[in-house]
């Protein structure tokens, strides 16, 4: 199966935002064991709304499957205490390899 992508909007309070990258990143970092990359973008129009990008190897292992343990689903809560996120599940983006090259005989 190939990678996966999911796209989350996010909105965090102003007086929450510290303390939500520092567990937004320390989460990434936890993910990153797993085979998972999360980065975060911040809109230039809306400095309160975030985008969080989590790409992984498949989708049996991805982050929206839950927590590997109690440390990540520790991390996974807070985050939910700190901001605003989406109560539909998120959009899974399937990676599309290129086609193998033509050969010519």
């Amino acid at each position: 199966m190939s990678r996966v992508l999911t796209a989350v909007q996010v909105t965090v309070r102003p007086a929450q935002e510290a303390e939500w990258l520092a567990t937004v990143h320390a989460l990434a970092t936890r993910l990153v064991s797993r085979g998972m990359h999360l980065w975060v973008f911040r809109s230039r129009s809306d400095p309160h709304q975030y985008l969080e990008f989590t790409e992984g190897k498949d989708d049996a292992a991805h982050r929206r499957r839950g927590p590997a343990d109690a440390e990540e689903a520790a991390l996974e809560r807070r985050l939910q205490e700190l901001a605003s996120y989406p109560t539909t599940p998120a959009v899974v983006w399937e990676e599309m390899p290129a086609p193998p090259p033509e050969t010519r005989s």
